[in-house]
């Protein structure tokens, strides 16, 4: 189940913000603790393709770099 306002993507969960002054949405994951990952985008359908290739890019930055990524952790949904 997601929360309002929020994307899920390989476990990962972006909460959205919008700036109806700059016309953006943007997000931050937040279910991780070591790194902090933001998207942005004018609609919520390039939104969500931003947070979806950022998630992507992510991983395969760590694993290039020879890192662990950051394991999303499980959200108690109230």
């Amino acid at each position: 189940m997601m929360m309002p306002n929020t994307f899920e993507y390989k476990g990962y969960v972006g909460r959205l913000t919008i700036d109806a002054d700059d016309n953006l949405i943007y997000g931050l994951v937040i279910n991780i603790e070591r790194d902090t990952i933001t998207f942005r985008g004018e609609t919520p359908a390039e939104t969500k393709q931003d947070f979806q290739e950022t998630i992507d890019e992510y991983l395969a930055d760590c694993i290039t770099d020879g890192i662990e990524a950051d394991v999303p952790k499980v959200l108690a949904i109230p």
